[in-house]
């Protein structure tokens, strides 16, 4: 678990440390004291991204050219502490005990959060850029190769763009090998964790009545020839267009409650239900194939569920290593009596 954190010009903060004594933190403060931040630096140490989708401008407090983040962790046997640096120029250094890692890849295994904030609403009723989202860091989170076919993909992908753009159309042909081969494996690992999911979602649903599936809608193949021939029948439309009209980024996930498209057709229980639901199933995921430790944020998301659906989130997710919780008062709800409660 955490048992120190220390922020440095994050946010709101010029300086702050916490200390944390157990597995369980109530963070309580009025709106804007910076419980969420706490949240967000705990996510930014173990993904390297913010929930919020701040780039690291946003999170540099006011005035200030960098932030730094010190976790220290204790599994119980070994004690080490992760720390980032950010400076708005774009440079990050990270260590791990001091020492500095080869990859960025190798920081963020030492533990996986699950975060639970209202924003989540979007992966449901949002574009189609919340659900891949929300598929991309679920795999990636238990499959380092998936990370690195992504980030592959995406940067041969963002190459082929710049070429297309700047009307260079034959340096933009130089990054389709690796569009066509990389793609296959990301549409395979979306296609497996879509029946992953579901099957999870339903396990959780058991008791409703409802049937959950995710159609999983993509125009790739899983042939790279295939692929490459696709590109080929798609790049004058693309010169014209000045950017990839097929791949991985334009993948669709389509919801589905009892048969009907749960986005265009869901009431807003059913949308608020299914969310919750997706959300634990990514926390079931990651303790059943994560090696790692698995650390819950819950960014006052109690106050919107029924007791039926409290009772199901604080059951589930009892499993983790760690929780943190975010409420502007101590809650007078649920088995809160025994956490550690700190106030901002």
């Amino acid at each position: 678990m955490i048992y120190d954190l220390e922020l440095d010009n994050f946010r709101n903060f010029a300086h702050r440390r916490f200390a944390f004594d157990t597995g369980d933190v109530v963070l309580t403060g009025a709106n804007g004291s910076g419980k969420t931040s706490v949240l967000e630096s705990i996510y930014y140490t173990s993904i390297l991204r913010s929930f919020r989708r701040a780039g690291v401008r946003e999170m540099v407090k006011l005035g200030e050219h960098g932030f730094s983040i010190n976790c220290r962790l204790n599994n119980g046997k070994v004690r080490t502490s992760l720390r980032v640096v950010e400076d708005i120029s774009g440079k990050r250094e990270l260590y791990i005990g001091g020492a500095r890692p080869g990859r960025s890849s190798d920081f963020i295994r030492e533990f996986r959060t699950v975060c639970f904030v209202p924003e989540d609403r979007e992966i449901v009723s949002g574009s189609s850029g919340n659900r891949r989202r929300f598929f991309d860091m679920l795999i990636s989170g238990v499959d380092p190769q998936y990370l690195k076919s992504l980030s592959d993909c995406m940067r041969a992908l963002a190459q082929r763009n710049r070429a297309l753009k700047g009307k260079t159309p034959e340096l933009a042909r130089h990054f389709d090998n690796e569009l066509a081969e990389r793609t296959p494996e990301i549409s395979s690992k979306r296609l497996e964790y879509s029946r992953i999911i579901s099957e999870n979602v339903n396990a959780l649903l058991k008791s409703s009545g409802m049937e959950f599936e995710i159609r999983y809608i993509c125009e790739s193949s899983m042939e790279k020839d295939q692929n490459l021939r696709i590109l080929e029948r798609n790049f004058v439309r693309d010169c014209q267009r000045g950017c990839t009209m097929w791949g991985p980024q334009l993948d669709e996930f389509e919801f589905r409650l009892d048969g009907k498209n749960l986005r265009s057709f869901g009431s807003t229980g059913q949308k608020g239900i299914i969310t919750l639901l997706l959300k634990l199933a990514e926390f079931n995921i990651f303790r059943s194939r994560s090696a790692g430790s698995v650390i819950v944020l819950a960014d006052d998301v109690l106050c919107d569920l029924d007791r039926k659906n409290s009772e199901l989130f604080l059951d589930t997710v009892r499993e983790a290593d760690q929780r943190f919780f975010t409420f502007a008062e101590f809650p007078s709800f649920g088995n809160f009596g025994d956490l550690e409660c700190i106030k901002l």
